[in-house]
């Protein structure tokens, strides 16, 4: 598989918080493609999609944006309820780009940012691909493990305990909650999940108030998102089991679900060529 180098760091203002976004492909009329990143430390588009990147890039324009509180965008505090207030800033940067519908291509948190968004603006989005996103409090059988005693302290362990971030850390943390072969660990991967995590300004977030919003279970709006969705699930995901996909797709009017069997929450990363052949094949039966 060819790794392509990420684009040049852009960045655009939305409602005064500063986006930073990368470029890569070329316009060829086709609707682009706009990749969203998952919640961990350290996650960007970037580093979650960098092994997708070869398989798109030829025939369309691809974005890779990290969200506010990731990456290089700003660390600003969430006003209100979670995913409406992210998908207000995503809408805002299409605005501010001229990008009048995309496919929308998203890694775990940004699953649940990309479904509010086509929930309540439908004429914005294309297709859609989520990765693990699990945009609820519950699965139809179990609570969500993310919302159990065990991962309670999963940020603040990683950023504050034992001197802080760091590399070996990092390498724990991936393969403990996102990798079911531990031999699958990405070094490139890696490296840029720690560089990302070790920011002074997310710390500070992290103690500060209120800084993450509200939860907000999108469960009552799934039956708006008339987009066609296709739900990726690793079998072996820590942050929840298959009946949490399963009730999402009861709730969508035009979704599918693919479930991989030999990977966890970053199956993108553990299982590149499968997902990129079917996410290629998705978004190639646009109209």
């Amino acid at each position: 598989m060819s790794h392509l180098s990420p684009g040049d760091s852009q960045y655009v203002f939305v409602d005064g918080a500063r986006l930073h976004y990368q470029v890569l492909g070329r316009d060829t009329g086709r609707l682009p493609l706009i990749f969203t990143h998952g919640g961990g430390p350290g996650s960007t588009a970037w580093s979650n999609f960098r092994l997708s990147v070869s398989t798109f890039a030829d025939d369309r324009l691809c974005y890779f944006v990290d969200l506010p509180q990731f990456g290089g965008s700003d660390m600003v505090a969430v006003q209100g309820p979670l995913w409406s207030w992210h998908s207000r800033k995503l809408l805002g940067l299409m605005d501010a780009l001229g990008i009048a519908r995309a496919h929308l291509i998203n890694q775990s948190f940004g699953g649940g940012v990309a479904l509010r968004l086509a929930a309540d603006h439908p004429q914005r989005v294309g297709r859609l691909i989520t990765i693990g996103s699990q945009p609820v409090d519950q699965g139809a059988l179990a609570p969500l493990p993310l919302f159990s005693k065990h991962a309670a302290n999963l940020m603040s362990d990683y950023y504050l305990a034992d001197g802080g971030p760091s590399l070996e850390k990092m390498r724990k943390l991936l393969q403990r909650y996102e990798l079911h072969d531990d031999s699958r660990l990405d070094e490139e991967n890696l490296r840029l999940r720690f560089e990302a995590s070790n920011n002074p300004d997310y710390i500070r977030l992290l103690q500060t108030p209120s800084a993450f919003g509200e939860w907000e279970s999108l469960l009552p709006v799934l039956n708006r998102v008339q987009a066609p969705t296709l739900m990726c699930w690793g079998l072996h995901d820590w942050f929840g089991s298959i009946d949490v996909p399963m009730m999402m797709l009861n709730r969508m009017p035009n979704a599918q679900l693919h479930v991989f069997g030999n990977a966890a929450h970053h199956l993108q990363t553990e299982c590149p060529d499968e997902f990129n052949r079917l996410a290629s094949s998705f978004i190639g039966a646009e109209p």
